[in-house]
């Protein structure tokens, strides 16, 4: 079942699931339109949750990321686990796509991708009250300073180098933010001197002004206390990270070996947020 209803007037964003739940399975029923012009071709697509309800999802299909099914499960696990963390993530889905769908898909180029890729995709909530993007350089509300160094953290931890002033990929309605594009995560492997988050300097990397929305140079207030950070963490039991990928699409996995890594390194983070939230406020000082 749906967790939330499509009709709501709220648009929700994820909170702490179930993990039989976690990725509900909707079914594309209607194409809406192409979202913009990012690189893995994002699509709004009116999905059927049940015989009543429908919602409508930002889609994004294997064909169109740079490492197929790997980019659609680095976007989930990293959305199930900001849901856990209470942050402002949409609503993340699992979305079937049938060959019926794809015939009546009127853009040539979409239609391609869809019919080369994964019979699941990959759907975020289409968020639309009151959200606008996050402009370049924008200051943080002294407000907000706390739960923007929250997303900061978690950017981190996840390896997320894909939130820059020039690509926010995130929202924000005045009180809120909303973030999401996380399919070029945990890509520890890639980054040349990468520091785990809980290593002295590991925060460092982040803190430049081209490379993050909310790198200290954006706060008119500096953070100030992190430890709801600590207490989700802390809340969140070890055997959670396995719930991530049984939640995942088989066709997704392959040898999921990278999973494995994924959820042994959430496990340290796990044991040692403190020492991660200690060195972030340092960095915010």
């Amino acid at each position: 079942m749906l967790r939330n209803n499509a009709n709501s007037m709220q648009t929700p964003l994820s909170r702490m699931s179930t993990p039989q739940n976690m990725l509900d399975i909707v079914t594309a029923s209607r194409f809406i339109k192409r979202m913009g012009s990012g690189r893995t071709k994002p699509c709004l697509i009116e999905c059927d949750a049940d015989e009543e309800n429908t919602v409508e999802l930002v889609v994004k299909c294997s064909a169109g990321c740079m490492e197929k099914e790997k980019n659609l499960v680095l976007e989930s696990i990293s959305a199930m686990l900001g849901a856990d963390l209470e942050l402002p993530v949409p609503e993340p889905f699992v979305v079937l796509i049938d060959n019926d769908f794809i015939e009546l898909i009127p853009e040539e180029e979409i239609r391609d991708i869809f019919q080369r890729g994964c019979r699941y995709a990959f759907g975020s909530r289409f968020l639309t009250s009151g959200f606008s993007v996050w402009s370049n350089g924008d200051k943080v509300p002294e407000p907000l300073a706390n739960r923007a160094a929250e997303v900061f953290v978690f950017d981190a931890i996840i390896v997320n180098s894909d939130r820059r002033p020039d690509n926010p990929n995130c929202l924000f309605t005045g009180k809120e933010f909303a973030i999401f594009d996380h399919e070029l995560t945990f890509t520890q492997s890639q980054i040349l001197f990468w520091k785990e988050p809980w290593i002295e300097g590991g925060l460092d990397q982040m803190n430049g002004k081209e490379r993050h929305i909310f790198a200290r140079h954006y706060f008119e207030k500096k953070p100030d206390n992190l430890s709801r950070m600590v207490e989700v963490w802390g809340n969140l039991p070890v055997s959670r990270f396995e719930d991530y990928r049984n939640a995942l699409p088989v066709e997704w996995i392959g040898d999921g070996i990278y999973i494995d890594e994924i959820i042994g390194y959430l496990k340290n983070v796990k044991s040692n947020i403190q020492v991660i939230v200690d060195h972030a406020l340092k960095v915010f000082k």
